[in-house]
């Protein structure tokens, strides 16, 4: 099973268009989720995600629930350098926790927690496949991207001064955007050996501030994002690169 996973219920409306075989569940007594099937590919579609507290609980639950194979993360980012242009799409290449600093008590980097690597790296096969639906389906553009992923919903550079050095944050020098949920998400998926993506609309610039207008334009990108994930889905499927052998 592939699973999609929101923030909010904006973020995967227009997978609940498309899916079919529909049907819901209630999971911990309180989380919907959407299960059916795109491309005969069975799909599992959530919301609700926000903070990588909660991602990376929930999505470590239903991996083992209900046997995903891979991770889709949709919704909105903001981007930190000014090579990632807002309404274009991010894709995931690297996630970092930019809230973890174990540097004092543990022998590790920043971002770092103990008995994990510092990155997590989405697969290059995904990312290939991801990368060719774009091209096949949407005009889009879309960027490879270095995720930094907090619990922090951050408005200006002030507030991530201690990440940069030397005009790098965390050793990246392009391509850096911010989320909420991809880090706990990444973190779920190391545990379990299960592929994640993290595929978002650049929102804005980290130093501007959200309002209506970058949160309409934003979303005009929802549908080739849908598009080019059911592209995707589609691919997997013909060309079985995933399969269900964890």
């Amino acid at each position: 099973m592939i699973m999609i996973v929101g923030s909010q219920h904006d973020d995967i409306l227009y997978f609940e268009s498309v899916i079919t075989n529909k049907r819901e569940e209630t999971v911990l007594g309180k989380f919907k989720v959407t299960i059916g099937k795109i491309f005969n590919q069975a799909v599992l579609l959530v919301d609700q995600m926000k903070t990588n507290y909660l991602s990376s609980a929930l999505t470590l639950y239903l991996i083992e629930k209900y046997f995903v194979i891979l991770v889709i993360n949709v919704g909105r980012c903001i981007a930190y350098t000014r090579d990632v242009k807002p309404t274009s799409i991010a894709i995931s290449k690297h996630v970092i926790l930019g809230d973890v600093d174990q540097v004092n008590e543990d022998n590790v980097k920043y971002g770092q927690i103990p008995g994990f690597e510092q990155v997590f790296e989405s697969e290059d096969d995904v990312i290939s496949y991801i990368s060719s639906a774009f091209e096949k389906r949407t005009y889009s553009v879309y960027k490879n991207c270095n995720y930094i992923s907090t619990s922090v919903d951050y408005h200006n550079v002030n507030q991530v001064k201690n990440m940069v050095e030397f005009e790098r944050v965390f050793g990246f020098e392009n391509h850096v955007v911010f989320d909420n949920n991809s880090g706990g998400i990444a973190l779920a998926c190391s545990l379990t050996k299960v592929p994640f993506i993290s595929v978002k609309v650049v929102e804005r610039y980290l130093d501007e501030s959200n309002n209506v207008n970058t949160y309409l334009k934003a979303m005009k990108e929802y549908v080739n994002i849908g598009k080019a994930i059911v592209t995707c889905i589609g691919d997997i499927g013909r060309n079985e690169i995933i399969t269900e052998g964890r």
